[in-house]
């Protein structure tokens, strides 16, 4: 059912927002940030790229040296009429990006570096979130750029779960 335009654009604003601050706070603690355009929220809020709910920004420590605390956060909001529970947000480096299906298991996964998820949690309806991560950079791989993955995704307790969404980010050891 397609979303009334109005409520749409209260989402939108809202994420802008919210945008516009957590920018703010990445700078000021130093990390990298990447976030959804106004026309890619637009097409999240309203269904048309998307499952929902959505990934809209993240913040990561994007470049330290190995043995370093590093840390990643995802922010996440549902424009659905209902809440979803349990979501849970996963987080692992290797290849994986561009593939069109992760439910095989993260294919060229460095077993070197964090493979994690969040804390089960709940995401009501018009509700946006986060979940962070801090991880130890491994000590044994070569100086470089590694491709870490975030995939977002809702479990089920006596069924499978359902992939909702994903992001890329970088970390650099030198």
């Amino acid at each position: 059912m397609a979303r009334p335009e109005e409520e749409i654009r209260r989402e939108v604003d809202q994420r802008l927002q919210e945008l516009e601050y957590l920018r703010q706070l990445a700078a000021g603690r130093g990390l990298k940030f990447t976030a959804l355009t106004e026309e890619e929220l637009t097409r999240k809020a309203s269904r048309e790229t998307a499952k929902s709910p959505y990934i809209f920004a993240q913040g990561w420590t994007s470049g330290t040296t190995p043995g370093s605390t590093a840390n990643y956060t995802v922010y996440v909001a549902n424009p659905d009429p209902n809440g979803y529970y349990p979501l849970f947000v996963t987080i692992f480096f290797g290849l994986a990006n561009f593939l069109t299906d992760v439910g095989g298991g993260p294919p060229g996964r460095n077993p070197e570096w964090p493979y994690v998820s969040s804390e089960a949690f709940p995401l009501l309806s018009g509700q946006s979130a986060n979940q962070s991560f801090t991880y130890t950079t491994p000590t044994t791989v070569p100086l470089g750029t590694y491709l870490g993955n975030a995939v977002f995704w809702r479990g089920e307790y006596h069924d499978q779960g359902s992939y909702l969404d994903r992001g890329l980010f970088e970390v650099t050891l030198f």
